[in-house]
């Protein structure tokens, strides 16, 4: 890999080497991390504006940097410990979660979340996609999987996409990406450390994909029901839904892993999460999850 990115490794000063993260392209020089950022300008005014409130996220040190097709930035390397899944940090989680949505949206600064826009040709792609992931790896399951997600991925453009678009829910700036794997936890708290696939999103749809996705590459099962309801008592402590939230929850649960669920499940065919047990065990209790388990408390 370390070829391709001579030019990454020449402006940041740093040495060639592979990188440290096995999903995405990203090395570390000495304190720093350099990796790939989207929407730069919109993103750097972003993270400085949470840091400057005391919100804990890396800011950019260096860049960006156009390289290639590519924006590239070198974010301070946060020393600290991986999420261990105790009710502390995952207390911890629900609060900073909470914290980023509670500070809203600003009107200059992430790009729009963009509405899916889907027809029967892609539909059938994430059925077909479904459907080998499930006969290669779990053929127990392919019947109750793809009686489960096809006819649900079929009448998605007609249900899902607009009970939520067309209701009047909150937007707020969010990394899109609040997953384990992207915490660092020191003595003050959990710091995020990647918001590079940040926008400007409907709130519950980012808690959606939270929780459906926060332990996607560091776990082997999504929260289980009492680890939810330590993360959402949390949340909820900085965050007041409003009315139509509430009642479109379990909309925006179908929502995500319908879009980002299966997107997850069929894509680890390609990087080999199938053949990994733990990733494997995760991708199985995605596609098998009753979101009842995600139930808001009254």
């Amino acid at each position: 890999m370390s070829g391709e990115y001579a030019e990454v490794f020449r402006r940041f000063g740093i040495p060639a080497q592979e990188s440290i993260y096995p999903y995405a392209p990203v090395f570390r020089g000495d304190g720093v991390a350099v990796k790939r950022t989207h929407s730069a300008d919109g993103m750097g005014r972003w993270v400085r504006r949470l840091a400057s409130v005391g919100f804990p996220v890396v800011t950019p040190v260096a860049g960006p940097y156009r390289i290639g097709e590519d924006d590239w930035v070198a974010y301070p390397w946060v020393e600290g410990r991986a999420y261990e899944c105790t009710p502390e940090d995952i207390d911890a989680a629900g609060t900073l979660l909470g914290r980023l949505h509670a500070l809203g949206a600003e009107p200059a600064g992430l790009s729009d979340f963009r509405w899916p826009d889907r027809d029967a040709a892609t539909v059938e792609e994430d059925v077909t996609g479904l459907d080998k992931a499930m006969s290669a790896h779990r053929p127990a399951l392919r019947e109750e999987v793809l009686g489960r997600f096809a006819p649900r991925l079929r009448a998605f453009m007609d249900s899902e996409l607009p009970a939520v678009r067309q209701a009047r829910l909150p937007w707020v700036d969010a990394s899109m990406d609040f997953k384990a794997n992207n915490l660092v936890y020191t003595e003050a708290g959990p710091v995020l450390i990647d918001p590079d696939n940040g926008e400007r999103v409907p709130r519950v749809l980012d808690l959606a994909l939270a929780v459906l996705l926060f332990h996607n590459d560091l776990g082997d099962r999504l929260f289980t029901r009492q680890e939810w309801e330590v993360f959402a008592r949390a949340y909820l402590g900085e965050v007041e839904l409003t009315a139509d939230e509430r009642r479109l929850w379990p909309v925006a649960l179908r929502y995500m892993l319908l879009e980002w669920g299966v997107w997850t499940v069929v894509n680890g065919l390609e990087t080999g999460d199938w053949h990994d047990p733990r990733q494997a065990a995760f991708l199985t209790d995605l596609v098998t999850v009753d979101l009842e388990r995600f139930a808001l408390s009254t």
